[in-house]
């Protein structure tokens, strides 16, 4: 993963996260209203899923519902007739929660039982895991609840990286330094990530582990140390560096901290590295020929090739490669920035390319994949205020990730599960 907040390259020898290039946002605050719009749902009933008066027991509930209606494939109902039935009960206990549930789909004919014997300190990730086994059980789809979103906050001048729930719940900052840092990046398969942090008063890449709240610089060259992504076997972060004067991408051993190779040598700026689900490739973001562009580069031969050739699209800047094979970003049309999807193996000079972000008034920026492969994560600016949206490739509403005052931007979407505490 990526990447920088926005598209004027030039400005990343200074290392500082920019304002749209197009006049503010003016757009109005973002709600969610009438009813889903995707097809291929199923009604789940929970008429017969009964929780006690316990508020461990309702909360519970709660959780799991709202988990399968925004994962897209579900709407949840109270009437006893739907597509899927869960039945059970939810009890409080001196513990926390007793869970016993069962579900039946396909007129009946499948079955599923869970039972959960949940401590209240992980009521809310036994909930996750819940329905995370009923979208793959039920839906045969990958899910997402269990993953966790980075994302950076600015809150009364102090900026940091936080963390919450797919569903934006437990909000919680992650750093303490008060300083400017930028794109944090989940490190595959592992409960940490990297990002660049000027608490020393230059740009440093560092890598921190969750688990034992330790923090390891990953790369500390001279100038710029900016966007390090780790690859999907954790050998090598691609970064972006100004160490010869030039910003070019590198690739870094996170373990010895020294250079490994240097993929570009040009005057042009590149920005926003992310690996193929193989490791293969790296899909970024460059100014050469004046405007900045995604170029996907095949590690082997070197050969960087434009991705986007839309005429409406004038730039197309932090892209990000999903693990089905598509690449989601941020394109300029119409003065307006908004979020695209792209697949990189199709002929991509002839492709029309659509936004899946709202036509609004609002800039959408910073997109990062869920691990179900149908949710993408971003920034929404409008009226100078930047907030987390999750808008959705089937076609629902898009929907805010959290309301809490400040500024949320740069966004990362943890791979499903690896991010539990």
């Amino acid at each position: 993963m990526h990447r920088t907040s926005l598209p004027v390259l030039a400005a990343l020898a200074l290392c500082v996260a920019l304002a749209p290039a197009s006049a503010p946002a003016q757009g109005a605050d973002i709600t969610v209203t009438g009813t889903a719009q995707s097809a291929g749902k199923r009604t789940v009933s929970f008429a017969a899923l009964a929780a006690d008066a316990t508020p461990a027991a309702r909360e519970f509930l709660a959780t799991l519902r709202n988990d399968l209606a925004i994962s897209g494939w579900f709407v949840p109902t109270d009437r006893p007739e739907a597509s899927v039935i869960l039945s059970g009960a939810v009890r409080g206990s001196s513990y926390g929660v007793d869970a016993a549930v069962s579900a039946l789909w396909n007129l009946r004919a499948s079955s599923r039982q869970w039972q959960r014997a949940v401590p209240a300190a992980s009521l809310r990730d036994e909930a996750h895991a819940m329905a995370d086994e009923i979208v793959r059980a039920v839906a045969g789809k990958a899910p997402m609840a269990s993953s966790k979103i980075l994302c950076i906050g600015r809150r009364g001048g102090e900026t940091d990286v936080y963390e919450c729930d797919a569903d934006g719940a437990r909000l919680r900052r992650i750093t303490s330094e008060g300083r400017l840092c930028l794109s944090p990046n989940w490190t595959p398969g592992a409960n940490a990530f990297l990002y660049t942090s000027y608490n020393t008063g230059r740009p440093i890449a560092y890598r921190v582990d969750l688990a034992t709240n330790r923090r390891s610089p990953v790369s500390a060259f001279p100038g710029m140390n900016h966007g390090a992504a780790l690859s999907p076997d954790g050998s090598r972060a691609a970064i972006v560096l100004s160490r010869s004067g030039t910003v070019d991408l590198y690739l870094v051993d996170p373990a010895t901290r020294r250079l490994a190779d240097r993929l570009t040598r040009s005057k042009s700026n590149e920005a926003s590295p992310s690996w193929s689900p193989d490791g293969r490739s790296l899909v970024y973001t460059s100014d050469e020929g004046g405007v900045p562009r995604c170029y996907v580069m095949d590690l082997a031969s070197r050969s960087p090739r434009r991705l986007v050739w839309s005429s409406a699209i004038r730039e197309s800047v932090a892209p990000e490669w999903g693990s089905d094979g598509r690449i989601v970003f941020c394109g300029r049309a119409g003065g307006r920035y908004g979020i695209y999807v792209a697949d990189p193996s199709g002929n991509t000079r002839t492709a029309v390319l659509k936004p899946i972000s709202p036509a609004d008034g609002a800039d959408y920026e910073d997109p990062s994949w869920a691990p179900d492969g149908r949710h993408i994560v971003c920034t929404r600016t409008a009226g100078w205020r930047r907030s987390l949206v999750v808008l959705d490739t089937e076609g629902d509403p898009a929907r805010k990730l959290f309301d809490v005052p400040g500024d949320w931007y740069l966004p990362s979407w943890s791979a499903n599960g690896v991010a539990k505490p």
